[in-house]
């Protein structure tokens, strides 16, 4: 069966960013995939968080 991989958002200032990995890396465990972190022109940070989903679309 095919792997169905979920995004979301987490937004953050930069003294908050180590705490956001820290709970992706305990919430998703071994299912994450990746964390991208982009820096808007504001100086705060869109944190995407991808991971391999227990969602199973139906048939």
């Amino acid at each position: 069966m095919e792997q169905v991989e979920m995004t979301v958002k987490r937004k953050a200032f930069l003294e908050e960013l180590p705490k956001v990995v820290e709970e992706a890396l305990k919430e998703y465990g071994p299912r994450l995939r990746r964390i991208e972190i982009v820096e808007d022109e504001k100086g705060c940070y869109t944190v995407w968080i991808t991971y391999d989903s227990d969602f199973r679309p139906r048939p």
